[in-house]
């Protein structure tokens, strides 16, 4: 039970095990359509990798497109680029999959509930407390490089406007209805149940930020075990997409101010 709830404590009991008016896919058949999903995913970056090289390249020499290839992990338009291709592509495919199950309704499925004012603002809470607790912890075991990483995508990225939207609107979007929209509700059905569930979709969904350090990566697991837990407490993917959105929104803002800081002193 939410442990930060109170008059509507029993309101606020996880509700995602039951499966209500939707059918969903059996876990195994989840994990099966993950996977697909998930090469699908792998195709659209590695397409958009090779326009964008193309693109970009005058002289399409080796030595040149080689360069080029190994600079696009810090290039902020093409991350970009790269996520919004991915939403307009790979969440679709997901929102197919959902409907293509027998009796499969949406909104059930995905969890499109609009939270209650109460449930907004505790989780929101909680997100900020995580937003300001854990990268004081991870910078007191490690030296992150991270925060590099960003500066150079966010720094790439002109006009600015793109790496926002992408950062604090389109991924958060696609990454929710994956991970704790479909996957989420097809692991919850199982033996898994929703705390299994939460853990099993947050060790996927960290793992897939290799541009980070295993210290950042722990950090997004922890990340997800809070929206794992936001989902199954009020069943709404709006208020993980919302919680998602802030985090990614706080994080930019940082970094804007950053890079404003950077320019200054030089």
């Amino acid at each position: 039970m939410d442990p930060l709830a109170s008059s509507d404590a029993a309101r606020e009991s996880p509700v995602v095990t039951d499966q209500g008016s939707s059918a969903v896919w059996s876990p195994v058949l989840t994990l099966l359509w993950t996977g697909l999903i998930a090469i699908v995913f792998v195709v659209v970056q590695i397409v958009a990798a090779v326009a964008y090289t193309v693109a970009t390249v005058l002289e399409l020499s080796h030595a040149k497109v080689e360069a080029a290839l190994a600079g696009l992990k810090f290039d902020g338009i093409f991350l970009s680029l790269c996520t919004f291709a991915t939403l307009l592509i790979c969440t679709p495919l997901v929102v197919g999959i959902m409907k293509l199950k027998r009796g499969s309704k949406l909104k059930d499925y995905l969890g499109l509930i609009v939270p209650r004012p109460g449930q907004l603002w505790r989780w929101s809470l909680v997100t900020i407390a995580y937003c300001v607790i854990t990268p004081a912890i991870l910078s007191l075991l490690h030296q992150s490089k991270a925060w590099e990483f960003m500066l150079k995508v966010y720094s790439s990225a002109n006009p600015r406007w793109l790496i926002w939207l992408a950062l604090v609107i389109c991924a958060p979007v696609f990454e929710e209805i994956a991970f704790r929209g479909f996957l989420f509700k097809g692991l919850a059905a199982s033996r898994l149940r929703w705390y299994g569930a939460t853990v099993v979709t947050s060790v996927l969904w960290a793992v897939i930020h290799l541009q980070y350090d295993w210290y950042e990566i722990s950090g997004i697991f922890v990340l997800g075990l809070v929206l794992g837990t936001a989902r199954a407490m009020t069943n709404s993917i709006l208020l993980t997409i919302w919680l998602h959105c802030l985090v990614n929104a706080l994080a930019t803002a940082e970094m804007a101010l950053a890079f404003r800081q950077m320019q200054v002193n030089n």
